[in-house]
């Protein structure tokens, strides 16, 4: 008989998910009335973070749910919760894999009887069906066997989440607008130019939460009993609404210079991503996170909520305080070119 007592987080490779792991390991320590939890860290592979994860005390386990789903059933009947976590931005996961990885994690853990399953998702409800699909084609593809976009895919396993378990094991965090990792991927040419490229389109108004915020309501709810968050669904902002003029502003005060807006088409961030990372797909995922998903913007749900506060008690950080945090992250990028 297996102790159901750990927590596992899927997809811990990547930053996010090595950030979440971090933080977990940090809260009892944090919170004096809390127990240590078995963290179990799952990853695609051994990297130079989950080397640092397992040397901070998660246990670091290579799981394969697309060819080894036995093997992961295996491995999560010691988990009590299961974080879903999907992250793009890994490398690892594409949309030719997303899909298959959630679901042989899903399966297993239905078949491991996990009480409950959180899953992260970076996209907001829309209230009116849209079309043509959100991910940008490029004319060079072939064109016969279309991708599904990242959202459809992620609503895909929201869809299968609900139908594998009852609702009172689920729990949904949505965080959209995470402008924060828009900012940091155009950091050096903010730098340099002084301005931050956004999408051609100055009507548009941002929901903007910072990551840290993101990664304090996930280590709550995985720290508290299933019936306080189970059946919930919780969506991460900060506490402002942005149009493109507000951003520039609190860029110039937490950076202290000008910083001004320039608006570019998608093609145009396509092609700037592409020098940045050099990898399509986290190209594309980041993509729909920041621009198609504004050209749908009468679709979307725009809202500052208090959920941050009602999962950890304290309210979000403000994009200012996000410049003032990261300033040397900015500053670095320069003086390493210099």
């Amino acid at each position: 008989m297996h102790s159901k007592n750990s927590i596992h987080v899927s997809g811990a490779d990547g930053d996010l998910g090595t950030l979440i792991v971090r933080n977990l390991l940090e809260m009892p320590n944090l919170h004096s009335q809390l127990s240590n939890i078995p963290i179990h860290a799952g990853v695609h592979r051994e990297t130079m973070n989950s080397i640092e994860l397992e040397e901070s005390g998660a246990l670091v386990i290579e799981v394969d749910p697309i060819s080894q789903p036995e093997s992961l059933v295996h491995i999560l009947n010691s988990a009590s919760k299961l974080l879903l976590l999907i992250d793009p931005l890994s490398g690892e996961i594409t949309r030719k894999n997303l899909l298959a990885f959630a679901e042989g994690y899903i399966n297993a853990a239905k078949d491991a009887n996990v009480e409950h399953i959180i899953f992260p998702t970076p996209f907001a409800k829309i209230d009116a069906p849209y079309s043509p699909p959100l991910t940008p084609t490029d004319d060079s593809e072939d064109c016969a066997i279309p991708n599904r976009s990242y959202r459809d895919q992620f609503e895909i396993i929201e869809s299968t989440l609900r139908n594998s378990f009852d609702a009172s094991q689920i729990t949904i965090i949505r965080y959209p607008g995470v402008i924060s990792q828009h900012l940091l991927r155009f950091s050096r040419y903010i730098c340099e130019k002084s301005q931050i490229p956004m999408i051609d389109n100055p009507n548009i108004i941002f929901e903007c939460c910072d990551v840290s915020d993101i990664v304090r309501a996930l280590c709550y709810i995985l720290y508290c009993p299933v019936q306080r968050h189970g059946g919930k669904e919780y969506k991460i902002t900060g506490p402002n609404l942005l149009t493109t003029h507000d951003i520039a502003v609190k860029a110039s005060l937490g950076l202290g210079r000008e910083i001004k807006v320039e608006l570019m088409s998608i093609r145009q961030l396509q092609r700037m991503l592409m020098d940045i990372t050099s990898n399509k797909e986290i190209a594309t995922y980041l993509l729909e996170l920041w621009g198609l998903q504004g050209y749908i913007g009468a679709s979307r749900r725009v809202q500052v909520t208090r959920d941050l506060e009602i999962i950890t008690g304290g309210t979000g950080k403000s994009l200012r305080e996000f410049f003032e945090n990261n300033r040397e992250d900015f500053l670095e990028n320069i003086n390493s070119q210099a």
